[in-house]
């Protein structure tokens, strides 16, 4: 927990971890929005911090759900468009610092900050105005990808190109929804060795994040925890051209308003 003062504070003395069933329990989020976090032990500076959630359900992904990504690409999509949707392993979660991982099989890889959504309760078939209410908070997330093994082979699924180790950093704060006004109006930027590489506004996504949930759950149903994604804004690696892909030792920035700021380094996977 965050205290007033930006002063992390130790929560495990109350939970052992924020996963499936902490998020969805109603009393135990009551009694820890009761507690006055100056009276919890601080985090010694040197821990790291890991996925602001235990992600043990879903990392939902959605594709081309931003208009001027969209426009950038070459894309005629408008709001009667079927959202993208595809899942990444949730092994490929990891903490807002972490280094990016260039595995012996990479050759495209590239970044995409996306504003993030995290699921507080079960729900299926939802409406948009139902929707809202199953929203737990928000969070800066990244949808790392290999775009070679994602379009580049026969296999035209985004498993491979999507779920290497380490391409989905969480964080590093999960914002519950009462303190995002406008989630819809954040300003995001991403940026390559102090370079701007994506700056955009959420308000450009097609699909709100209600519209998003309500969308999913005609199709299965949403657990406490599930994460989802919403979608790459305009300045993605390709739009750039060839000579932009990450390679080790690039580092990687990625902000959005209110939220909270990822540091990720590239570096070679040790095995």
């Amino acid at each position: 927990m965050v205290d007033g003062s930006g002063v992390l504070r130790d929560l495990s003395g109350i939970l052992s971890d924020w996963d499936r069933s902490t998020l969805g329990d109603a009393a135990l989020l009551e009694r820890v929005s009761q507690m006055d976090p100056r009276k919890l032990p601080q985090v010694p500076d040197c821990e790291r911090l890991g996925s602001p959630v235990s992600v043990t359900g879903k990392v939902i992904c959605i594709g081309w759900n931003s208009r001027l990504h969209a426009m950038q690409m070459g894309h005629k999509i408008t709001e009667e468009s079927e959202p993208v949707v595809f899942l990444k392993a949730n092994s490929s979660v990891c903490g807002p610092n972490d280094p990016i991982l260039y595995s012996r099989y990479t050759k495209k890889l590239y970044w995409e900050g996306e504003l993030t959504v995290v699921i507080g309760k079960k729900g299926k078939y939802l409406s948009a105005e139902q929707a809202a209410s199953h929203i737990f908070g928000y969070m800066c997330g990244q949808d790392l990808s290999e775009r070679y093994w994602q379009f580049e082979t026969n296999d035209k699924q985004y498993t491979k190109g999507k779920s290497f180790d380490n391409f989905a950093p969480l964080g590093p704060f999960l914002v519950t929804s009462d303190e995002v006004d406008q989630p819809c109006h954040l300003h995001a930027v991403l940026t390559v060795n102090g370079a701007v590489r994506q700056d955009f506004n959420t308000s450009d996504y097609i699909h709100s994040p209600a519209g998003i949930i309500s969308y999913l759950s005609k199709f299965f149903t949403l657990y406490p925890g599930d994460v989802i994604l919403l979608g790459s804004p305009p300045g993605n690696a390709k739009s750039w051209g060839d000579d932009f892909w990450l390679k080790p030792g690039d580092k990687v920035e990625f902000e959005i308003s209110g939220l909270g700021k990822q540091c990720q380094e590239v570096i070679e996977e040790e095995v």
